[in-house]
């Protein structure tokens, strides 16, 4: 997907405001086919978005002024120092707001930014420094693409702010293997490669119950667990859940991250105690999931476990339908 067109050349002429939503993924099955010569590895995944979302506003710069709204609690000075400024909004969620977030150079709302901005500086567009805002729904470092919801968000913002001749699926493949899935739009999709390769498909919206045992887990220690720990698992079976047989699912990362993380094999044992349905781990985790029979279930459950393990992060979801909306951009 690319933005095309000269676009504004400054902040005079950018939008007020653009708003954009950061779906999280889900992982229904995630089978490792190998490593690559790039170091990554190629992936058989299933991917399916959540009604679970980030959201990210984008404003110009009101030079060098910080943001106005009482609510910010937390500030980057690192942007700062480079022209942008990210701050991050509480979501109203007690136990997300109370949990420290980087808002340094690192995080992928910063890098979005940068490799977007140099790359419509490339084309003769020139982006301004922006404020950008933050609000965080989806856990980070728990295997749903939070981060990389958050970096497809803030391209498409900027692009809409500042519409240039780029390539956005090109930089979101720097930014992040789960990138491209989030510029997709896709309701679900089958994802290969390092997750570049997307290729959109039809499954229907599920009733899910997820469990974030407050555990980080990167990515790249879990593809090193199963690295020393190989097993192979069945590819997703995408006919059956096209079709909505509540079948096992498999990914090959859990069992390595469950071995040595304790608080994911008691998350994965306390869902397959509910008797819910089929029970597995998002990506390389920590997040897992159980597929419920409908909303009404998974919700019942969502409180009951909810009073009995206060120190996990538990919530009901469901996957998006076919068609639907991503979140948009909103500008005034």
């Amino acid at each position: 997907m690319s933005h095309r067109g000269e676009g504004a050349r400054g902040a005079a002429a950018a939008p007020v405001r653009v708003a954009e939503a950061a779906p999280a993924k889900l992982n229904l099955g995630l089978r490792i086919l190998g490593r690559r010569g790039d170091g990554f590895h190629d992936l058989d995944s299933l991917f399916v978005r959540l009604d679970l979302a980030d959201t990210l506003v984008v404003r110009a710069a009101p030079d060098r002024v910080g943001a106005p709204a009482a609510a910010v609690r937390h500030r980057s000075p690192e942007a700062a120092s480079s022209g942008d400024r990210l701050v991050r909004v509480p979501a109203g969620d007690a136990w997300l707001d109370d949990r420290p977030l980087t808002l340094g150079g690192d995080n992928l709302v910063l890098r979005a930014a940068a490799a977007y901005r140099r790359a419509a500086a490339m084309v003769g567009v020139e982006v301004p420094p922006a404020e950008l805002e933050l609000v965080k729904r989806i856990p980070w470092g728990a295997g749903l693409a939070g981060g990389s919801a958050d970096a497809a968000a803030t391209l498409r913002a900027l692009a809409a702010a500042w519409p240039a001749a780029v390539d956005l699926f090109a930089l979101g493949e720097t930014l992040g293997s789960d990138v491209p899935f989030c510029l997709s739009g896709a309701a679900a999709a089958r994802v290969g490669g390092r997750g570049e390769r997307v290729v959109a498909t039809e499954v229907p919206s599920l009733d899910l119950l997820l469990v974030y045992p407050g555990a980080e887990v990167s990515a790249g220690a879990a593809f090193g667990w199963w690295a020393s720990d190989r097993v192979d698992v069945p590819a997703p079976d995408e006919e059956a859940l096209r079709a909505g047989r509540r079948v096992p699912l498999h990914n090959a990362l859990e069992p390595a991250v469950a071995a040595r993380v304790p608080a994911v094999r008691d998350a994965l044992a306390e869902l397959r105690a509910l008797g819910l349905g089929p029970v597995g781990m998002s990506g390389s985790g920590s997040t897992c999931f159980a597929w419920a029979a409908d909303a009404a279930a998974a919700t019942l459950a969502a409180s009951d476990l909810a009073r009995r393990r206060p120190d996990w992060w538990v919530r009901a979801v469901r996957s998006a339908a076919a068609g639907g909306p991503v979140g948009g951009a909103s500008g005034g």
